[in-house]
């Protein structure tokens, strides 16, 4: 019964189907929400499901100068967004959280983006190795900021001196621990749990970090080339991994979810705050982008000092 209990997690609730499905309903909700902004009436919220369908029943097309690895690395990516979703937290309960740690959800999410931008290399084009190299770019640019606001509260609630003991702590001992204190760590952590939230624009490449895919300028960057499924593994990389984020932001900082309506009106607020900075920000030069996360890799050190040398009382 345990076995088949497992399986129905990481299959069924809150697994595979659950990732993909709410992920997919998510999607169409921004989409939604950022047509009434703009006072257009917008696609149904259910288009996505359309659009992934659709893409699923068309041809693939491989250029002559693609090179290896091109029809691999759009699997690659959206099966990791997939094991990263596995591994965080949704309303409780994370099918593979027992057996992860916190530098391997870090690693995933990592690869799920670094194999967008290696699909792009794959293509031999010129605007998809652009778009690769904006990627790449703003990865390194992005990903420090990240990793220290997610440690500030990993360090806040694991009672080890060693940064290694931090990185391989279970991840669902951390989990439970915010959860069953209910604690808001945005507020006892700001600057940390800010910059969370802004460097989840720049991993699903929302605006004003979208730069990697910039219609206008390269004509959707690493995915020019990319048609069928492989497009629809593209796009849902982006879809699943947005969900994700927003999952994993409500589990580090927002106290997490102990029950499925919970999660849901936290990850809804995240998800509206995401819609707000797409309709209103405008695209921001990759050499701006550099400078902007550098800065906020600095503001963010500040609250992983403080968690050090000053622990908070949770």
């Amino acid at each position: 019964m345990l076995a088949l209990y497992q399986i129905t997690g990481i299959f069924l609730y809150p697994g595979l189907v659950f990732i993909i499905f709410a992920s997919l309903i998510y999607s169409g909700l921004m989409r939604k929400i950022a047509a009434r902004m703009q006072n257009r009436i917008g696609p149904p919220i259910h288009q996505p499901f359309y659009d992934v369908i659709k893409l699923f029943a068309k041809e693939n097309i491989t250029p002559e100068q693609a090179k290896t690895g091109f029809a691999a690395w759009p699997v690659i990516a959206v099966v990791s967004a997939v094991i990263a979703g596995l591994m965080t937290p949704m309303a409780g309960n994370a099918p593979l959280n027992n057996s992860s740690d916190i530098i391997v959800l870090i690693y995933f999410l990592a690869l799920s983006s670094a194999a967008l931008y290696m699909a792009g290399f794959a293509s031999s084009n010129p605007f998809g190795v652009t778009g690769a190299i904006r990627g790449i770019t703003q990865m390194i640019a992005y990903e420090l900021p990240s990793i220290i606001a997610i440690l500030v509260p990993i360090i806040a609630l694991m009672n080890s001196s060693s940064m290694i003991n931090y990185l391989s702590a279970s991840a669902i001992n951390y989990f439970q621990a915010v959860e069953s204190g209910g604690m808001w760590l945005i507020w006892v952590y700001p600057l940390a749990g800010i910059a969370f939230l802004i460097t989840i624009l720049a991993k699903i490449e929302l605006p004003p970090f979208h730069t990697p895919n910039a219609h206008q300028e390269i004509v959707g960057g690493y995915s020019a080339e990319f048609t069928g499924s492989r497009l629809a593994m593209i796009e849902m990389t982006h879809i699943i991994k947005a969900f994700v984020l927003m999952a994993l932001a409500v589990a580090l900082f927002l106290g997490g979810a102990t029950n499925i309506l919970v999660f849901f009106a936290k990850t809804l607020g995240l998800l509206l705050a995401l819609t707000v900075s797409r309709v209103v920000m405008a695209r921001l030069r990759i050499d701006h982008v550099l400078h902007y996360y550098w800065l906020l890799a600095i503001i963010a050190s500040i609250d992983l000092v403080r968690v050090i040398l000053l622990p908070a009382p949770l």
